[in-house]
């Protein structure tokens, strides 16, 4: 019959990781000498791994201790050593941070040499106790604490108390190593676990339980506003930096715009530092900042980029001589390049950077922008539209849907002439698809203007695959102004400038008509 303490880790266990072999992060301690019994009870298959960091006399005697225990459990036991202390001052960074990539990185070498689903380590609710305290007191905002799960590592102890376990352990005959570091109160942790916490529960017996609740919540939260901040992010394809619309960011509430932020500075490498949070700010609103590894953040035409200071090599097509920009430079069947690449939304950055082949004098292919890609033809064909309803009165949207490369319907905005408030382009390009039989179920819409909530539920209900979009629609826009999350790929910005410049020129022209009028 299973002990209370048994039941209850493997139905923990079976929660986190119901099936497979199984890696055991052994180091010795009391607490990893119950996770390695306690999977052993539950009948599981698994490997201990222990990793002698070098950083104590008496490690290679708990490296002894741990092949032991692996022996008379019957587990497989994997056993390396590392100078963490030579890694940490070759890479110039903390002891304590080096150790815990080393430990994971070999964990992780551990499963794969075994084909084992998950990583089990012994962290306790003291230890989640000791870990939020810790985050909350060294200034760290988030106080997460431990995460139950994260990826392959699970820790299925998190319900048990330090105490228990060494009681586990006595009544079954297991003896532990005491590591001496962790009675030293010059360390955070000792402090924490020696010091702080027998004061606090002294005063406050449920501290412990409670701070584990805390660390739930906000992890859940935490979960909850980092999608949240992730949905603000809508980047154009054609780019090969980094890039992200700009109004979605700004018009998010300021908690999720930092969020956003930081996703893109981890994204590219960066620590998510208040300054270059602050850089991005500044690049936000249209400036220029220089970010660490030599990145650009550079804002232009309602994007936010990232610009390196090089790109990778590239083969241009067969025939072609790979060119460099120059700002003179013409296209091959007329056109300036600069012009080319503004109408696009190339920052002046990233043209020097961008992938080009000549043919004698002319630019004959730029990497994804020209010859001409059929999405830019078809956006190009909706602002045609949209130029038309505002010469009919209407406000200058247009829409074009189309599969498989064909054009299953088109239309502008018609709200004025029908008297139809639900009259937009649309909804009038599915009315008119459906209306022929053709079906728009994985069809691409391209529309100048992003859409409003009421047509980007109809795209939804209609089974649209794919979204072109133009400039944002600051006032009813779907995604900018009401936050909604695509259940579809939405591409962004496509002759966005273009798109805006002449919603911005028809209200001009309104107001300067509404003036002389009165």
């Amino acid at each position: 019959m299973l002990t209370p303490v048994e039941a209850r880790f493997k139905e923990e266990l079976e929660r986190l990781c119901p099936e497979g072999l199984l890696v055991l992060a052994v180091s010795g301690g009391g607490d990893s000498v119950a996770l390695a019994v306690l999977v052993h009870r539950a009948g599981r298959e698994a490997v201990i791994a222990h990793l002698d960091h070098g950083l104590r006399p008496e490690s290679e005697e708990d490296a002894a201790f741990v092949r032991e225990l692996a022996e008379r459990l019957g587990f497989p036991v994997v056993i390396e050593r590392v100078d963490v202390a030579r890694v940490a001052r070759e890479k110039g960074e903390n002891l304590e941070a080096v150790a815990r990539e080393l430990r994971y990185a070999f964990l992780a070498r551990v499963a794969r040499r075994y084909g084992a689903r998950c990583i089990l380590t012994a962290h306790t609710a003291d230890d989640q106790a000791e870990t939020v305290l810790f985050q909350l007191f060294t200034g760290t905002a988030r106080a997460l604490g431990i995460r139950r799960s994260r990826g392959p590592v699970k820790r299925p102890l998190l319900f048990a108390r330090r105490a228990e376990l060494r009681a586990y352990l006595e009544a079954q005959g297991f003896p532990w190593r005491e590591d001496r570091t962790n009675l030293d109160l010059a360390r955070d942790r000792a402090y924490l676990r020696h010091e702080v916490l027998p004061r606090v529960e002294a005063r406050f017996p449920k501290a412990v339980p409670a701070l584990g609740r805390f660390a739930e919540a906000r992890q859940a939260e935490e979960d909850w506003l980092e999608a949240e901040s992730r949905a603000l992010l809508f980047s154009d394809p054609r780019f090969f930096v980094p890039n992200y619309r700009a109004l979605p960011l700004l018009k998010a509430p300021a908690p999720l715009r930092e969020r956003a932020l930081r996703q893109i500075l981890e994204a590219a490498g960066v620590r998510p530092e208040a300054r270059h949070l602050k850089a991005l700010e500044a690049a936000l609103a249209g400036g220029k900042a220089a970010l660490p590894g030599g990145l650009l953040a550079r804002g232009y035409q309602g994007a936010l980029f990232l610009i390196p200071e090089k790109i990778p090599s590239f083969s241009p097509p067969d025939g072609l001589e790979p060119c460099s920009y120059q700002k003179d430079l013409k296209l091959d069947g007329g056109g300036r390049l600069d012009e080319f690449f503004r109408l696009r939304g190339v920052p002046p950055e990233l043209r020097r950077l961008w992938p080009m082949a000549c043919e004698g004098e002319r630019v004959a292919w730029i990497q994804g922008l020209f010859p001409e890609p059929p999405e830019d033809r078809f956006m190009r064909r909706a602002l045609f539209l949209a130029k038309r309803a505002a010469r009919r009165g209407e406000v200058p949207i247009g829409a074009v849907l189309v599969k498989d490369g064909e054009v299953l319907a088109e239309a502008h905005n018609r709200v004025e002439e029908t008297g139809d408030p639900t009259a937009h382009a649309e909804l009038l390009a599915l009315r008119a698809a459906l209306s022929r039989g053709r079906d728009p179920r994985g069809a691409a819409l391209y529309v100048s203007l992003e859409p409003c909530p009421m047509c980007y539920g109809a795209l939804l209900e209609a089974g649209v695959g794919t979204l072109y979009y133009g400039a944002e629609n600051e006032k009813m826009g779907a995604f900018t102004v009401h936050r909604l999350k695509p259940a579809f790929p939405v591409v962004p910005g496509r002759f966005g400038s273009q798109s805006a410049k002449l919603l911005s020129g028809f209200f001009a022209r309104l107001r300067s008509e509404g003036c002389r009028s009165g």
